[in-house]
């Protein structure tokens, strides 16, 4: 892994002038070995930082990071089963078939960032003494982006793998010893909080400021395709969640409502048929006219919306080579209005007999289960979240009728945070503080569900009643639970929902009970297995542990070919 990593960030800083437009790093075999290249021809000024910056984006966009982002977070929850078009490798992550010789456990992309994110931290301040022209401020700021996209690596890790290497050098020599042994859970997480809340403030507000006398712009791309201190204290709240600090988790919740409440007002007159306040939170409205879908075409068809706090952005016109790997996971391509079979569908429980009638988790007119799955016939189900540019569903009729605009490409975004997320953040912080912030937290989650639900007036249509869940701290843990799963379904969230929530508890019961309501067979078998809590992170690849004596295997899979390596 160590060597790539060299080859990969020379082969980077070569091209840095096509890093801005996230293109791909090209051939590392003829290319002047790392230390040569940095200590004697780079680091001297202002655009090598932010060139390598671009670089660290560049590296996220690609297909191994971004298809492990989404993976990791969900092909083991209750969400996803097997499509039709599915790999044995895929196969065997969905149905908890985990050996260490999978792919899909191979975090090889994710230090290739990390290490990257490393070097800018490292060399920026260099380049601050020897540049006058960059700026004190820049220099920060670039830091502070720097340690978002590593710190988002670093938790993605740790969800997926538990317990990992941790370092914040960058490997620039050949001497260096990059070999490390693995880091507890709970020590990251400690220190991302503290490399973050160390520059949460250095980072820009704004890359463009958005001007209310115009209709959407590039402010939008600018502010989201970029980590902005909204986007930072997204990720810190969300790392306070996992630490159960509530009170800080609702403080950095609260920096990023307060900011959206405040750009809603100062862009509200060109907002105003758009963005509605729901319980006094600014959300894009589903309903315009008579059909809904509204929110879902600017959120995911679109992209950069007005609720995104940081997206991946993919572009044909930026480079044609710029595509989402991890959408064709969703679905392989289209032709005309139909679905193709993708490699992963949607578990059918979720969906049932709608619109005829509601489910468990859906109500009949919650708009996010017609813009989730795609329903064709009566027994096929397909991933639409993210596959369908547009949707549209018409109200005037009894059955909803939801029409869907097939993307005939890859270019969807992938979205890190957004502000509906927040939001259920906050919920579930204050939940856990205790009775007397029950109906705060539930008039948070119950704007996320009113926005969803069809009515023909944004004010009402609400099926969520306080009264219900009131007296009872489990009901409302559940109730954002589910809120969760259905906002954010097929993003990327729902296995590390289910992981915290078992972390929390100290029982894998509810988890295990959960996710094998997919299985169809073998089922007692993996509740079995996933009694035991080390069976919930993914082994280490087995190519990692013949390159790094120091890594030893999780004891859910230490057995066969990774107990000899580890004799040896």
């Amino acid at each position: 892994m160590i060597t790539k990593i060299r080859h990969q960030i020379t082969a980077c800083l070569l091209c840095c002038g096509t890093a801005a437009a996230f293109t791909a790093c090209s051939d590392f075999l003829d290319l002047k070995p790392l230390n040569d290249v940095v200590l004697e021809n780079y680091w001297t000024k202002k655009s090598d930082v932010t060139s390598v910056l671009m670089g660290c984006y560049e590296s996220l966009y690609a297909e191994d990071c971004i298809t492990r982002m989404g993976l990791w977070g969900e092909a083991r929850s209750d969400n996803m089963i097997i499509g039709v078009s599915s790999s044995q490798d895929l196969e065997q992550l969905v149905k908890e078939d985990l050996l260490p010789s999978n792919p899909f456990c191979n975090w090889a992309s994710f230090y290739q960032t990390i290490n990257r994110c490393n070097i800018v931290i490292h060399y920026a301040p260099e380049v601050q003494d020897l540049d006058p022209n960059y700026a004190l401020t820049e220099m920060k700021a670039n830091i502070a982006e720097a340690t978002f996209i590593r710190s988002l690596c670093y938790f993605h890790l740790i969800r997926a793998f538990r317990d990992v290497p941790f370092t914040r050098e960058p490997s620039i020599t050949d001497k260096q010893e990059y070999q490390l042994p693995a880091t507890s859970f709970d020590t990251i997480l400690t220190n991302l909080i503290e490399d973050l809340e160390a520059v949460k403030d250095d980072a820009q507000l704004y890359f463009r400021k958005p001007n209310p006398d115009k209709q959407k712009e590039s402010a939008e791309r600018d502010n989201t395709a970029r980590v902005t201190r909204p986007a930072i204290y997204a990720l810190l709240a969300d790392l306070y969640l996992w630490q159960g600090n509530w009170q800080k988790c609702i403080e950095c919740c609260d920096f990023v409502i307060d900011f959206k409440q405040k750009e809603y007002e100062s862009l509200k007159r060109r907002l105003q048929n758009d963005v509605y306040l729901f319980n006094d939170i600014p959300l894009i409205m589903e309903k315009t006219e008579n059909t809904s879908g509204n929110a879902y075409n600017e959120i995911f068809g679109e992209g950069n919306s007005f609720e995104s706090l940081f997206e991946l952005t993919f572009n044909e016109t930026l480079n044609k080579d710029n595509k989402n790997g991890y959408v064709r996971t969703y679905y392989l391509n289209t032709s005309g209005n139909t679905m193709s079979s993708g490699r992963l569908a949607p578990f059918d429980e979720f969906y049932g007999d709608l619109p005829n009638k509601s489910t468990e988790l859906f109500n009949v007119n919650d708009c996010r289960a017609y813009e989730s799955i795609y329903q064709v016939g009566t027994t096929q189900y397909y991933i639409a979240k993210y596959a369908a540019n547009r949707v549209t569903i018409d109200n005037t009729k009894s059955n909803w009728s939801p029409e869907y605009s097939w993307r005939s490409n890859d270019y969807a975004h992938w979205i890190v945070y957004r502000l509906t997320e927040v939001l259920l953040m906050k919920a579930e912080a204050l939940i856990e503080l205790g009775s007397d912030n029950f109906e705060s937290a539930f008039s948070l989650i119950n704007a996320v569900s009113k926005r969803a639900v069809n009515s023909f007036s944004p004010g009402s249509g609400e099926v969520l009643k306080f009264n219900d869940y009131k007296d009872s701290k489990e009901d409302m843990e559940q109730l954002v639970m589910d809120e969760r799963h259905r906002e954010l379904m097929f993003e990327g969230k729902r296995w590390y929902d289910l992981l915290r929530q078992a972390r929390r508890t100290g029982s894998t019961r509810q988890l295990a009970t959960t996710v094998t309501k997919k299985q169809v067979t073998n089922v007692s078998g993996i509740q079995i297995r996933l009694a035991d809590p080390n069976a919930l992170y993914l082994p280490y690849y087995r190519n990692e542990l013949k390159v790094n004596p120091y890594l030893k295997q999780n004891p859910a899979y230490n057995t066969g070919d990774d107990a000899d390596l580890e004799k040896n």
